[in-house]
């Protein structure tokens, strides 16, 4: 399926608001640049970030108020080198170390690791309680496959798919081809992107591909290799940052774009003979494409673009940026809404 350009809704729109900022001034609560946070089943966010890569998974509540820090830096039980929050309440929690390449559980305050044979990329929660993986594993039966269904119990994969006949190997031309964000479908089937290509897939469990949407979008043209370093002096490359199914055949798409005002900036610092930019020159140099669209009649419903750097989604209809409390550069994080509106069948 090849969806058009044009948006087909003349009355609908997406409204972007901000839902709250994470991370304080001072105190137990500030974080760094680089972060990444989900949000619970009960609405606290859960955020780990450079500067807290000492202290563990920082825990805010829905209004933005720190609440405690879980963990702390090490490779024993309770300890992370970089964790994510994969799902779970303040008494129940699934916590994936990808540096770490374990699998944390907290319930009830008793604490269980588990190590994995592998280093996942993106992840997913499916219905019946399993994990799904977008990894590459270097083993014979695995290999080439982007998803991987992993069963905690039993402690392996249970089922691997997705060869679609891509080489793999260590180079960032296979890392790229093989990185999928992920989603969970209304209908218990995944959603499984491209970042270099405006194309989504979705897959069956038992590995069947379903259905392919490809966009003819002119501003986002499929590209193989991203350019070393920072996008200080080429205009960056498009990258489709996540999905996420809101039912009723409608599919959110977040891509991330070069500023509509996009112009050269200068390295902040070289280390090791790259120049490097901050978090702050990256929301000078991206927007965020935010559309909607309709999978079962392959259209665009609505579309957005926002002036801000996505990082990633979060929840079912967000996505979360960088900003700065002040000019002394004490750093945040924005987590967006999406919504639609003028839309009906």
């Amino acid at each position: 399926m090849v969806v058009p350009d044009a948006p087909a809704c003349a009355s609908c729109s997406l409204d972007i608001s901000v839902l709250v900022e994470l991370g304080d001034r001072e105190g137990p609560g500030i974080v760094g640049e680089q972060a990444w946070i989900n949000r619970s089943d009960d609405g606290d966010y859960y955020l780990s970030s450079s500067l807290a890569g000492e202290e563990g998974l920082i825990r805010f509540s829905q209004d933005g108020v720190f609440q405690e820090v879980i963990g702390r830096e090490g490779e024993g039980p309770g300890e992370y080198v970089w964790p994510r929050l994969m799902g779970g309440s303040a008494d129940d929690l699934t916590i994936l170390d990808v540096a770490g390449r374990r699998l944390t559980t907290i319930r009830n305050g008793e604490v269980s690791t588990i190590s994995m044979s592998f280093v996942p990329k993106r992840h997913a929660l499916l219905p019946d309680g399993r994990h799904l993986y977008n990894a590459i594993v270097f083993e014979p039966d695995r290999i080439g496959h982007p998803f991987h269904v992993y069963d905690s119990e039993s402690r392996r994969i249970t089922r691997s798919f997705g060869d679609e006949g891509v080489r793999v190997d260590r180079s960032s031309r296979s890392q790229n081809a093989m990185n999928r964000p992920i989603a969970v479908a209304a209908d218990g089937h995944i959603w499984a992107a491209r970042v270099n290509r405006y194309q989504i897939d979705k897959w069956g469990l038992g590995g069947d591909r379903i259905a392919r949407i490809e966009r003819d979008a002119p501003w986002f043209r499929p590209w193989l290799d991203f350019p070393d370093g920072a996008p200080i002096e080429d205009r960056p490359l498009p990258e489709l940052v996540g999905v996420r199914d809101w039912g009723d055949d409608l599919l959110m798409v977040v891509v991330r774009v070069a500023d509509s005002e996009w112009k050269p900036v200068r390295p902040a610092r070289i280390e090791r003979g790259h120049e490097l930019i901050t978090a702050a020159q990256h929301e000078k140099i991206y927007d965020t494409v935010i559309e909607v669209l309709d999978t079962r009649l392959g259209t665009v419903v609505a579309r957005t673009q926002v002036d801000a750097h996505a990082w990633s989604v979060i929840g079912n209809d967000g996505f979360y940026s960088y900003a700065e409390h002040s000019d002394l550069g004490e750093p945040k994080h924005v987590v967006w809404s999406v919504g639609l509106s003028g839309y009906s069948r």
